[in-house]
């Protein structure tokens, strides 16, 4: 059965659907889960997943990085290649264009706050470029230890509020100081750890809660 030209439109994406369901019906799939493993489309993970998808991720955060590494965020270099908006100038330094890798990577104040969340982990690096920090990251960040995790959750938590803290001075004319974007991130890696559920040692992770803390959370 086909449908016509003068068939509504609803009805023709159900005779689409027919091979879909062929394949579910096929599989012997009965639940949501299994119908899903069913028909949805199967490729390569990318090799930065682990970096997105891991054990007391923040869902909302977790978009957000998605995108971001996808390039998929509106920047203002993306709106002006679209012919949306004619400025490009990065709402945060004034400095630079507005892209991907400057605006979580280059930015002055995304470059000082990285370091800053390195040190408080006991760690530092020197400024890398986007590219660079994926593969740093895809490199060291391995394992469930509670250093990986905490730099997980850090790096998510500060991409998410860069993004926040750009719509916030773009659209409504509000800013933070580095200070404050700092202890917003480490109350997320601290609430992170004291609600979720994890296998971590809970005796590393009151240290870790205490250590935040201590330094001016």
């Amino acid at each position: 059965m086909e449908g016509g030209t003068n068939t509504s439109w609803s009805f023709q994406k159900l005779l689409k659907l027919r091979r879909e369901a062929h394949t579910v019906i096929s599989s012997g799939a009965t639940s949501i889960r299994e119908i899903w493993e069913a028909i949805r489309v199967k490729g390569n993970k990318v090799h930065w997943h682990n970096l997105i998808w891991f054990p007391l991720h923040i869902p909302k955060h977790i978009m957000i990085v998605w995108m971001t590494f996808l390039d998929r965020l509106p920047t203002k270099n993306r709106l002006q290649h679209m012919r949306i908006a004619n400025d490009e100038l990065c709402v945060l330094c004034k400095e630079a264009r507005e892209t991907r890798n400057h605006l979580f990577i280059e930015c002055p104040p995304a470059d000082s706050l990285w370091k800053a969340i390195l040190l408080l982990s006991g760690l530092k690096r020197p400024s890398l470029t986007w590219d660079n920090m994926i593969t740093w990251a895809c490199n060291s960040w391995k394992g469930e230890s509670l250093l990986t995790t905490v730099l997980k959750i850090a790096w998510s938590a500060l991409i998410y509020s860069l993004w926040e803290e750009r719509n916030a001075r773009l659209f409504k004319g509000n800013s933070r100081s580095a200070a404050q974007i700092l202890s917003a991130i480490k109350d997320i890696v601290v609430l992170t750890f004291t609600m979720g559920k994890t296998d971590l040692d809970r005796d590393k992770m009151k240290q870790l809660v205490d250590s935040c803390k201590a330094v001016g959370a």
